[in-house]
């Protein structure tokens, strides 16, 4: 995980390479961690045409916030997420 400072907000990233119900466990504890040390809502972004990402944001929680349309004309989602 890592963050993004853009724009006035902070844009959420990460790698999973393996996913586990144990990695999701913790992967959900360092973000709510994540989010206490910050307080504020966190961002995240997704093209239309990712569908495994956009399945794995919601199943996190992460909430739509807002559609884009990109310079190369394709659509986007943006997320947040905050408790």
């Amino acid at each position: 995980m890592f963050l993004e400072w853009f724009e006035g907000v902070h844009w959420f990233h990460t790698d999973v390479f393996k996913w586990t119900p144990k990695v999701k466990t913790k992967f959900l504890e360092d973000l709510n961690l994540l989010h206490c040390l910050i307080s504020h809502p966190l961002y995240a972004f997704s093209t239309k045409e990712n569908t495994k990402l956009v399945k794995f944001g919601e199943s996190l929680g992460w909430k739509h916030f807002k559609d884009i349309k990109l310079a190369n004309n394709k659509e986007a989602y943006i997320y947040t997420w905050s408790k």
